[in-house]
């Protein structure tokens, strides 16, 4: 553990020199504390950085306006003595001012409320918008104010957006019915399944008029076909066993439908190669089942999309 801690250290204070103070060094030097607690230049840096930014933070409590740029650097400040409070009892020798802290905590946290209810939130992009939650939600780390965590959950519910799926295709072999089977079978294996930047996946439906907030794909397909690559025969112990090599190959297209975008159209084709068998014992014939095998190759290949693929379409 000690040579871990020594490790995030030495990180730690090459950062501090090459980049000066940050979240990302001051994290590691803790954190190598943590591994090491004997370690006197761990213990020597983190008393520098501390000295350091309770400095910079009494400089800006005096300011009347912030910048980001000051808004980090007080976060910082709050993360310095937050993260370090947790090991504080290893290390009885490191004095922490908490009466300073707290008093500034209180002052920390009316600037970032200031900011928050200033900052713009209506006449902005959604990318803008998921860009200030993060951001909101950063400076809220330390400080759990009620009125950036309403200001977060407004924002969420505005950028917040519904993803349905459906299918326009409209086959009548056993294949094509399978096809679509399976995409509605791994639409409800993903479904309320949060595919990242407040895009929630809401499953199969066909009677989904699109909406600011709700977004729908139709799925089609152009190529849905089996084909045979080998068929062999072997006998095992007396015993005969037919084996057929076969891949089965879907191809097609996607439409994303909403009222805040023009029609967006992706195309995708997918093939898997899968083995069947036919065995025959003491007269009796045992089969593969073709379908379950198909089927959960389908699936799984549908799934992928919905997980991966499918956000994709919808601009941040």
């Amino acid at each position: 553990m000690t040579s871990i801690g020594n490790s995030k250290i030495d990180n730690s204070i090459k950062i501090y020199y090459s980049r000066g103070l940050t979240s990302e060094g001051t994290l590691d030097l803790i954190s190598g504390l943590n591994y090491s607690p004997d370690s006197g230049v761990g213990i020597a840096q983190y008393q520098k950085q501390y000295s350091e930014i309770t400095s910079i933070k009494n400089k800006l409590l005096q300011n009347k306006y912030f910048s980001k740029q000051n808004l980090n650097s007080l976060n910082l400040y709050l993360l310095t003595v937050e993260e370090f409070r947790k090991i504080h009892s290893k290390f009885p020798t490191v004095k922490i001012d908490y009466n300073d802290f707290n008093s500034s905590k209180l002052k920390i946290t009316k600037i970032f409320e200031d900011f928050v209810l200033k900052d713009e939130k209506i006449y902005i992009q959604r990318n803008q918008k998921i860009q200030n939650i993060n951001y909101y939600k950063t400076l809220n780390k330390y400080i759990n104010s009620y009125v950036i965590n309403s200001a977060i959950q407004s924002l969420e519910r505005d950028v917040t957006i519904n993803l349905y799926i459906s299918s326009s295709f409209r086959g009548f072999s056993k294949l094509d019915y399978l096809v679509t089977n399976a995409l509605i079978h791994a639409s409800d294996m993903n479904i309320n399944r949060n595919l990242g930047n407040y895009t929630i996946f809401k499953g199969f439906s066909s009677s989904i008029t699109p909406t600011s907030k709700n977004y729908f794909i139709d799925f089609n397909f152009s190529n849905v076909y089996i084909r045979t690559l080998e068929t062999r025969e072997e006998i095992k112990d007396k015993n005969k066993i037919f084996i057929a090599n076969k891949r089965v190959t879907i191809s097609g297209f996607y439409k994303i439908y909403s009222p805040n975008r023009k029609t967006f159209t992706k195309y995708f084709d997918f093939s898997e190669n899968y083995t069947i068998r036919v065995r025959s014992y003491d007269h009796s014939t045992f089969y593969d089942d073709e379908r379950d095998i198909i089927k959960d190759i389908l699936e799984d290949k549908f799934s992928n999309i919905i997980r991966y693929d499918l956000n994709n379409l919808i601009t941040p």
